[in-house]
């Protein structure tokens, strides 16, 4: 069974009481045609929810009726929206999301899809190796340091890879790590060089600048 509308049972206390739109607007002292849209539920033809309720409570007033099962009705069927005019509750209702059928082609797409981002990644993963330079870490001297003559190079980088300090070749143990000593005859600043060279050819160079003092 259909239930009504607040528009059909403000229509239908209109109607029993003997009474056309035009002797309505003149003991409400609303616009006709504001009568006439809300006993159609046109709300998008009258203004804001707030005078919506008012007129409602209007018609209530004057038949006798209370207004709160009144605003119920139209608390059922309709809802503020943003612009705060009325709309139809299904009208604002979010979209349910379809669900995903899982058919065998759409688990042998869905598989494919899988199988392709992996092997982009990887591939994409060893270009990367590919490009990037050894690294090297260069743990003593520390920058701008205060040092004797004869100081201690050391640091780490890849096991496979061949170490320059300031230009002389320095072993590399099988963990990476490095070490030699190096003489700077006079006081003063001076620059040490750290460079490796991976068997790609990628090389990598820091520098450290050392206060000599005697």
């Amino acid at each position: 069974m259909k239930t009504k509308t607040i528009g059909e049972i403000l229509q239908d206390e209109r109607l029993r009481h003997h009474l056309s739109i035009k002797e309505m607007a003149q003991r409400t002292r609303i616009r006709p045609e504001y009568l006439e849209a809300l006993e159609r539920n046109e709300f998008s033809e009258l203004p804001a929810s707030t005078f919506v309720k008012g007129f409602i409570k209007t018609y209530a007033g004057l038949f006798n009726l209370d207004p709160l099962p009144l605003l119920g009705i139209l608390r059922r069927d309709y809802k503020e929206s943003a612009s705060g005019t009325l709309v139809p509750r299904e009208f604002i209702k979010p979209v349910l999301k379809r669900r995903l059928v899982w058919t065998p082609i759409t688990v042998t797409v869905l598989a494919l899809g899988a199988i392709f981002f992996t092997l982009m990644s990887y591939l994409v993963l060893q270009w990367y190796n590919l490009q990037k330079p050894p690294i090297l870490i260069v743990e003593s001297p520390l920058e701008n340091a205060f040092v004797s003559p004869q100081i201690k190079v050391a640091g780490q980088t890849v096991s496979d890879g061949k170490v320059m300090v300031n230009s002389q070749p320095v072993s590399i143990l099988p963990n990476g790590t490095f070490e030699t000593d190096v003489y700077l005859p006079r006081e003063g600043i001076h620059v040490i060089t750290v460079e490796v060279a991976d068997r790609r050819g990628k090389k990598n160079q820091t520098q450290r600048s050392v206060h000599v003092r005697f």
